[in-house]
């Protein structure tokens, strides 16, 4: 049986999308794992204010995203969680206000 094998005659092709789908998980954990530390440093640990991390943390997503040659679907996600950012930040924003702060 060993035998009749003959190197580079097997259907790889379920392997490959296996191994391609694998690091695009990987790509993008660590790419969302890396902006949300990024971010979470600017605004709590330099002091910088919740705005400008934001900004900048989207700017440094965005190109990285041109560096890694992603798909438009991480530019989306990128802009959702800006718009997702704003969001929350404003609503802090806006109960500190109200709370006196």
């Amino acid at each position: 049986m060993a035998a009749d094998h003959v190197r580079g005659e097997m259907d790889i092709s379920q392997h490959k999308s296996t191994f391609d789908g694998f690091m695009a998980v990987s790509t993008w954990g660590s790419l969302l794992t890396g902006v949300t530390v990024l971010y979470l440093t600017l605004a709590f640990a330099v002091g910088l204010d919740w705005l400008a991390s934001l900004i900048g943390v989207a700017i440094v997503g965005v190109i990285a995203g041109l560096v890694l040659q992603m798909k438009m679907s991480w530019y989306v996600t990128v802009g959702g969680l800006f718009v997702f950012g704003l969001v929350c930040g404003g609503v802090v924003q806006l109960f500190s206000l109200a709370l006196g702060g």
